[in-house]
Order: C-alpha cells, then sequence, then structure tokens
C-alpha cells in the first residue's frame, strides 16, 4: 500500500498539485513584504550631449556610471494583499483534500484488486482439492470395477469427471495469474511469473461487524476528502471575486530611493563622485482606477459566475458521493443475503456429496448419478467463496467510508 502511495501517478500528480499550492501560498505571504532593488549603469556616449553631472553641453566622449537603490512598500491596496492569502490559503486545502480523495481512492483500487488474489487462491485451493479427491475416487472405484461391483461405464465417467477437475484447476490457475497483474498494475511494480502474495484468511469476524446506518453514513460523508475539496474550492472561488475587486481599489504606496552616478566630465575621482552625486527621495505613490473601459464590472460577474459554478460543483459531489455510499450499503445488504443462502445450500449440497459418495462406494448408486452431485457441490463451492469476497469486500468499503479503516491483516 505504502509502495502504491509513493509510486502511483495519478497520486504522484496530486502531491504536486499540494507542493504547488503551497509555494504559491508562500508567495502570498510574501507579497505583504516590502521590494529592495538595485540598479547599475555603465554607458558611453559621444556627441552634443548634456551630461546629467554638470549639466553642460559638450561634444567630447562622455563616459558615466549610475547607480540606484529603490524601495516600495505597499501601504493600503484595497485588501488586495489579505485576499490574496485567502485564496491561497483555500487552495491549499483543496489540493490537500483532493489528494486524500486519489489516495482513497487508490487504496479502494487496491484492495479491490488484492482480494480478487485472494479469491484466485482460495478457488485455486478448492480446486486442487476437489481435484485430488476426484483422483482418490477414481481409485476406489477402480477397486470396486475389479470386484465387479461397479461397471466400466462408472469408471470412465469418473475419469472424466477427474480430467473436468483438472481443467478447473488449470483455469483456477490463469485467473490467479491475470488477478496478480492487475494488482501489479495498480500498485505500479513490473509483473513477473514469479510474483506472488502471501495468502491471507478473512478474519472469521467479519461477519460480526458493527455497521454505521445507511442515515449515519449519508451524514459522514460530509467528512470525506471529497466533499472538503469541492467546500474549498466554493471558498475559493468567492475569495478570488473578493481579489478581484480590491485589484480596483486606489492603492498607496510608500517609495524611497538612493541614487548617484559619475562622469568623466566632472573633476574628481570615481569615490569622490559617488559620495557627492548623492541623492535621496522619499515619498507616496496613490493609484486611483478612474476608468477601466468597465473591465471591474466584467470581472465581477465573471467571478460571480465562478462562485455559482463552484457551489453546483460542491452540491454534485455532495449529491453523487451520498448516492454512492447508498449504493454500496445496500450492495452489501443484498450481498450478505446472498452469501447467508449460499452458505446454507453449501451445507446442504455438502451432505448429500458426502451421502452420494458412500453410496458410489457401496455400488448403490452409478458414477453418473454421483457426477451430478459432484457437479452441484463445485458449483456451490465456488459460488459461495465467490459470495463471500464480494460481501467481505462490500462490507470494507462501508466501514472504509465510516471510516473504520481496513481490517488488520490486510
Amino acid at each position: 500500500m505504502a509502495f502504491a502511495q509513493t509510486h502511483n501517478l495519478q497520486v504522484q500528480q496530486a502531491g504536486l498539485l499540494q507542493d504547488k499550492s503551497v509555494v504559491q501560498q508562500q508567495a502570498a505571504k510574501n507579497a505583504a513584504l516590502p521590494t529592495l532593488h538595485a540598479r547599475v549603469r555603465t554607458a558611453g556616449n559621444w556627441g552634443f550631449l548634456i551630461d546629467p553631472s554638470t549639466n553642460e553641453l559638450s561634444d567630447e566622449f562622455n563616459f558615466g556610471n549610475q547607480a540606484a537603490l529603490n524601495f516600495n512598500l505597499n501601504v493600503v491596496n484595497g485588501h488586495a494583499t489579505a485576499y490574496q492569502g485567502r485564496l491561497r490559503r483555500d487552495q491549499v486545502a483543496a489540493a490537500t483534500y483532493d489528494y486524500q480523495a486519489s489516495s482513497n481512492a487508490l487504496t479502494v483500487q487496491i484492495l479491490n484488486a488484492y482480494l480478487q488474489v485472494l479469491l484466485g487462491q482460495e478457488q485455486l485451493r478448492n480446486a486442487q482439492q476437489r481435484e485430488e479427491y476426484a483422483q482418490e475416487q477414481e481409485r476406489k472405484v477402480q477397486a470396486q470395477v475389479n470386484k465387479g461391483v461397479l461397471s466400466k461405464r462408472d469408471l470412465l465417467h469418473l475419469q472424466a469427471q477427474v480430467s473436468a477437475e483438472s481443467l478447473l484447476r488449470v483455469r483456477a490457475e490463469n485467473s490467479v495469474e491475470k488477478a496478480l497483474f492487475a494488482l501489479a498494475q495498480v500498485v505500479g511494480l513490473p509483473f513477473n511469473e514469479s510474483m506472488a502474495v502471501q495468502p491471507v484468511e478473512i478474519p472469521t469476524t467479519w461477519q460480526t461487524t458493527s455497521l454505521a446506518t445507511p442515515e449515519a453514513l449519508v451524514i459522514s460523508a460530509t467528512s470525506l476528502p471529497d466533499v472538503k475539496a469541492a467546500q474549498a474550492k466554493v471558498e475559493a472561488a468567492q475569495a478570488a471575486a473578493q481579489l478581484g475587486r480590491a485589484l480596483y481599489k486606489p492603492s498607496l504606496a510608500l517609495t524611497a530611493q538612493l541614487a548617484t552616478r559619475t562622469s568623466n566630465y566632472k573633476p574628481g575621482g570615481f569615490d569622490t563622485q559617488v559620495l557627492d552625486n548623492l541623492n535621496r527621495r522619499v515619498g507616496l505613490a496613490l493609484n486611483v482606477p478612474v476608468f477601466n473601459r468597465f473591465q471591474l464590472r466584467t470581472t465581477d460577474q465573471l467571478a460571480k459566475l465562478e462562485v455559482e459554478s463552484a457551489k453546483l460543483a460542491y452540491q454534485q459531489v455532495e449529491r453523487d458521493l451520498k448516492g454512492k455510499i447508498m449504493g454500496v450499503w445496500l450492495e452489501y445488504r443484498a450481498a450478505a443475503k446472498t452469501y447467508q443462502a449460499l452458505a446454507q445450500q453449501y451445507a446442504l449440497i455438502s451432505e448429500e456429496h458426502r451421502y452420494g459418495a458412500k453410496l458410489l462406494e457401496l455400488g448403490g448408486i452409478s458414477a453418473v448419478e454421483y457426477s451430478l452431485t459432484r457437479s452441484r457441490l463445485a458449483t456451490a463451492q465456488s459460488e459461495l467463496v465467490l459470495a463471500k469476497y464480494d460481501c467481505f469486500f462490500k462490507q470494507t468499503l462501508v466501514g472504509f467510508y465510516q471510516g473504520n479503516g481496513l481490517p488488520v491483516g490486510l
């Protein structure tokens, strides 16, 4: 599970989006800090020009240096910095919940693929046991044929049954290999024929696990990351709308500059000119939007539409998730009833098969009649195993949505 969470491409993509949103949030926090820029320029001029250091007109070659240090601090900007921080915070929350939702989806996929492997392994063990049992019955019937109790036809029919069980075993082996390949694909491991999964028995107490009512499950859906991500996106859209309006409000900035220059026209060395030509400036810059071709109105309308779209997306996610959870609960209830009915059927057919095997050994029934009972037993056993894993998966899925996590040992 840990390997898949680290190497799954979809989860990695969600993790990158989360990291990106964290960097953007830090950038929004840094927007409240002042800016400081340094500028240095060296230039040579020839022809008629006015030297800015001496204000003299000259036609000689001029070589000059300029340097400046500029400071800027936003004092008032319509709370744009605060709204930008709120927007990035909500985007981080949405990305985090999206990552958790991707991780949960991957967990369910791995659980399903893993249980398919366990199902295939148990079906393979059952097929091997049935094949061995059929071979044992073949030896017993052979002895009965030698004694003249049963006919050669009974032996041939049972030998055909052994071949059929061998075919079922081969199909079970193929099913295990396909399930292992599917699991490797989900986990992100390269598949090879030597890959194996250690058999794990389903906990014997799995049928007694207490689950929440469907109503409680629907309520708990609001705490899942899918819903929380959609809610965070609504809040992010609202913050973006407020940010858009703030950008069109008056802004006030504190500015300052420290500058100097040198020239070969002016007497004195470089160090002397740098100190003598120092220029200091401190001021306030006010920016008032007057007319911007109705961009504010357009921006505000688009922002409102984005908010409504995010709200509808939230409602859709919540509705789909509640419907999905309710559907899983109904499927679990149906699977539990099916498993209980098949368990009862298997117990009866097993008893019938045990009685039929005794009669076959005593010559009370033919191999044809016995094969019918044997076939019903194989079908009932296969259906029971399939129903057990199907019911266990759906019960685990309901518990997962309930917040119980995965069963111990899986």
